[in-house]
């Protein structure tokens, strides 16, 4: 009886360990999240960032003092200038859009609110479509994926369709072109789920392959980028955490059928160097615009304390996920 007991003592130890290898039972302290920017002349091996080029709350602060973080960045360039929207956090618990633009791509200002609803908003997907603005954020205490337009460019937005309803999804990920029109989004039991339609202002449905992703990397962190080989994009890890960092996918779509490939596992993480981004990273959004000049932009954030707090079902909900995951794709 003791051997058995001895030897189940011994497994639980063993397993634990692996779990704690893989996602910590103890949590860093992460402060405010900032924005950070940057340029390459092809699309980036590695994202470089530079320190003089991060909208760092502290500056957001000086503008509007009841700022709590500034995330989720999303960018469009309209002519001679940059406009990068993203989720104000002025609460813990609520956020509305919030604008910065530039004419270089390198001095940003603070323009103000530029959607705010009774219900949270974040991820704000800023995008053109056949010459008129659109913008899907996360909207899910709305319970629906909504679908906004911009009236007066870059402001006065109003929902103009429902893309999903009595669904509660976060971060969604679109991509409209004439030949394919998707989107990604997930549940609260890390499920990212995948629908399609024959337009944007189509009806949107769920893929025959619904469920893409499970587990510790299964939430969008930024917008689909289009090359050659097919789609890329940005998911979030958060193995070690919310935000801990960021891997690239690629979704390949052929004869109404799609693969994923995990191409660059943790492409973002957590830099010790630059104290806005020394705790982790969650979001970005890369797009070419034009032969050789790519742009990006992205968040991170930063550490309160040397201080860790205890989180011991999290780990073991989101290895199970992970293993749960592997399973299905493998078998």
């Amino acid at each position: 009886m003791k051997k058995c007991l001895y030897t189940l003592l011994l497994l639980t130890i063993v397993l634990l360990t692996i779990i704690n290898s893989r996602t910590p039972f103890f949590r860093q302290d992460g402060g405010g999240w900032s924005v950070g920017y940057g340029s390459s002349k092809n699309y980036p091996e590695k994202i470089i960032i530079d320190a003089k080029a991060i909208y760092s709350i502290e500056k957001l602060k000086a503008q509007n003092d009841s700022t709590v973080f500034l995330a989720d960045p999303f960018f469009v360039k309209e002519k001679d200038t940059f406009y990068i929207f993203f989720e104000h956090a002025t609460t813990k618990s609520r956020a509305d859009i919030g604008l910065l633009t530039s004419v270089d791509g390198t001095n940003y200002k603070y323009r103000g609110t530029v959607l705010s609803q009774k219900f949270h908003l974040s991820y704000p997907q800023v995008f053109k479509y056949r010459n008129d603005f659109y913008m899907v954020p996360e909207s899910k205490q709305a319970n629906a994926v909504l679908l906004y337009k911009a009236h007066r460019f870059p402001y006065d937005w109003r929902v103009c369709d429902t893309l999903v309803p009595n669904v509660q999804l976060v971060d969604p990920s679109i991509y409209v072109s004439d030949s394919l029109n998707i989107m990604v989004a997930t549940d609260y039991a890390k499920n990212m789920y995948v629908y399609e339609a024959d337009s944007l202002l189509g009806k949107w449905k769920l893929h025959k392959q619904p469920i893409a992703l499970i587990g510790t990397e299964s939430r969008a962190g930024g917008r689909f980028f289009a090359d050659k080989k097919g789609l890329l994009l940005p998911v979030q890890n958060f193995s070690n955490g919310y935000g801990y960092g960021v891997s690239l996918y690629r979704f390949l779509f052929k004869n109404s059928n799609y693969t994923i490939t995990r191409e660059k596992p943790l492409f973002m993480m957590a830099n010790t160097n630059i104290k806005e981004f020394n705790a982790g990273m969650h979001q970005l959004d890369i797009q070419r615009l034009d032969a050789n000049h790519y742009y990006y932009v992205f968040d991170g954030n930063r550490l309160n304390s040397d201080s860790k707090t205890l989180n011991f079902w999290g780990p073991l909900k989101w290895n199970y996920l992970d293993l749960k995951n592997w399973v299905l794709q493998k078998f």
